[in-house]
């Protein structure tokens, strides 16, 4: 009778870990139709109080571009979630704080030439704004910066999600804004390629310099923009 019992607690136990990082990543190939995605398992984290639980980071991409995706899993269960009554999604809060950790290590890492400053008062804070001058939720925000401009620094990094024109437009604003003696012909130049068109040329080496960067920050967790976010936040 005892040795039940031991078998029966030791089954019980060991049902309750999570899913291997080999288990997981052959899943997730099984559910994608394009056989030459990769799927990697880039991180994972026990979650506190909920026993054989753990958070997993994981990494999807096709050679070019990379999409990250996250999901909790115990035993041979995956969940998209896992919601705590009292405080809301656990996937929201750590999904946050993971992003904030990566973004922090580039911001500190970044060459200024690759980020337009939009003001330098001592008094105010500053806001880091990833974007695309072909988003139009990105438009929205430019379209009041001037407002914004009088509560707070601005820090503009382009990282489009659209494509040539959009990469064009992101070399010829950094370009022609650090070229500007005064912050009003900075804000001409940024409004005028947010609701213009592509009027300069550029090289491919510059292309490929935004192109990194997409590449780099979306890479990191970015998800799209605009995304806005206190400059104190990543180099605390």
């Amino acid at each position: 009778m005892t040795k039940k019992l031991i078998l029966a607690s030791l089954i019980l136990s060991t049902s309750l870990f999570a899913a291997t990082d080999a288990q997981i990543e052959t899943y997730f190939k099984s559910q994608i139709p394009v056989p030459t995605v990769k799927v990697t398992v880039t991180s994972r984290m026990e979650i506190k109080d909920i026993k054989g639980m753990d958070y997993v980071s994981i990494e999807l991409s096709d050679g070019s571009r990379i999409q990250k995706v996250s999901v909790f899993t115990q035993g041979d269960l995956i969940f998209p979630d896992v919601i705590n009554i009292n405080g809301g999604s656990i996937k929201d809060k750590l999904d946050k704080e993971k992003l904030v950790q990566e973004l922090s290590k580039l911001i500190k890492e970044e060459k200024p030439e690759n980020i337009v400053i939009l003001g330098t008062d001592p008094k105010k804070e500053t806001l880091i704004v990833f974007t695309d001058p072909e988003c139009p939720f990105c438009g929205k925000e430019v379209d009041k910066i001037e407002e914004t401009l009088k509560r707070n620094n601005l820090k503009l990094i382009f990282t489009p999600v659209h494509d040539k024109s959009s990469l064009e437009k992101s070399v010829l604003i950094t370009k022609q804004t650090a070229a500007a003696k005064t912050l009003e012909e900075k804000v001409k130049i940024i409004k005028k390629y947010f609701n213009g068109t592509v009027d300069g040329t550029v090289t491919d080496e510059e292309v490929a310099v935004i192109e990194n960067n997409r590449k780099k920050y979306f890479s990191a967790g970015l998800k799209g923009v605009p995304f806005i976010i206190n400059e104190k936040q990543l180099l605390n």
